[in-house]
């Protein structure tokens, strides 16, 4: 008889205070749709409240202790190296400020079993940055997105290599920079990914990425769910991860410009992040304050479309599109 089948390992981190709502919002919603999985959560100092919650979830793990050399904005090779030590034979990585929709196992399953898998990207740059980490350069890739991660013990060495950059001073030194005045190379983590699959050491090593539409909505303020995509997931359904990219709504920041400042919180109103994660709350009688309406225009998005995460903003995300595509037109870059 054929032994069952382990369940996914996916594993997150959190150690931002203000950040630990979205983390239960993204295990919720994980954990009510997909019963093949082990959650591991690692929650340096968790506070009681996440404890008890955690308590009520066989599905999920937590553990408390800090990583070794690295900070939560880097610690993604360190966590899949140690779930991968522990024997487990396939790995997801998901950023906390994801919402679940349908089963990741399922999703997995239309991927070569073992494939290195990450997420496309909202929008399609290829940006060659591994000979600036003196890397000679083998192929171009394109730029991903990291939020999703799924790997094996066949990935060990490109995850050794990872972890390795992220202690590299010059990486360390830029981190210490503000957002803007880093290298591109040193950006964040991701950046360092690239430049190895970029480069002669891993430039034979194959990946692939979910897709945006069909698997992701990376919701850029109005990019990343493309109108059109919108409207077939009134038939399809929502597509099986929904990412909260960019600004994050529960950082309080105030805008110059009134203008900007309603235009951005009428964003953070239709987001579907937002919308999909007000769901879920609803469903666990959660109720963060950054998921209530900060405008009336977005207050009324929301009832006329009964909060649909993805009908919601579609005004915005259409006058988005032709925007870009006027810009193209006239033959500027995005």
């Amino acid at each position: 008889m054929e032994e069952p089948r382990p369940p996914l390992r996916v594993c997150a981190y959190e150690d931002r205070k203000e950040a630990m709502d979205s983390l239960i919002l993204m295990a919720e919603s994980l954990c009510a749709v997909d019963r093949d999985v082990s959650l591991h959560l690692t929650i340096p100092d968790a506070p009681d409240s996440v404890r008890a919650w955690a308590h009520r979830r066989p599905e999920v793990v937590i553990s408390t202790a800090r990583p070794e050399g690295v900070t939560g904005w880097d610690v993604k090779p360190w966590l899949l190296l140690q779930e991968l030590n522990e024997g487990w034979q396939e790995v997801v990585w998901l950023d906390d400020d994801i919402i679940v929709t349908r089963p990741i196992s399922q999703m997995l399953g239309e991927f070569p079993s073992e494939a290195l898998i990450f997420a496309e990207e909202w929008g399609r740059w290829t940006v060659p940055v591994s000979h600036l980490w003196g890397l000679p350069s083998v192929r171009p890739v394109q730029l991903f997105n990291n939020c999703f991660i799924r790997v094996t013990q066949a990935h060990r060495s490109v995850l050794e290599r990872w972890l390795q950059m992220t202690r590299d001073p010059r990486y360390r030194e830029a981190q210490a920079l503000p957002y803007a005045r880093r290298p591109i190379q040193a950006l964040h983590d991701g950046w360092l990914l690239v430049a190895l699959l970029e480069s002669e050491e891993f430039g034979q090593l194959p990946f692939e990425c979910i897709r945006l539409g069909s698997h992701i909505a990376q919701c850029a303020g109005s990019s990343g769910y493309r109108p059109h995509d919108r409207l077939l997931d009134l038939f399809r359904g929502l597509p099986p991860l929904i990412h909260g990219l960019g600004r994050k709504p529960w950082e309080v920041r105030r805008e110059r410009s009134r203008i900007r400042q309603f235009l951005l919180d009428l964003a953070t109103d239709v987001s579907p992040y937002v919308l999909a994660a007000r769901k879920v709350a609803k469903d666990i009688d959660m109720t963060p304050d950054w998921l209530e309406a900060r405008t009336r225009v977005g207050a009324i998005f929301r009832r006329l479309t009964d909060g649909h995460p993805g009908m919601a903003g579609l005004p915005l995300a259409s006058i988005h599109a032709v925007h870009l595509s006027i810009r193209r037109m006239m033959g500027l870059n995005e």
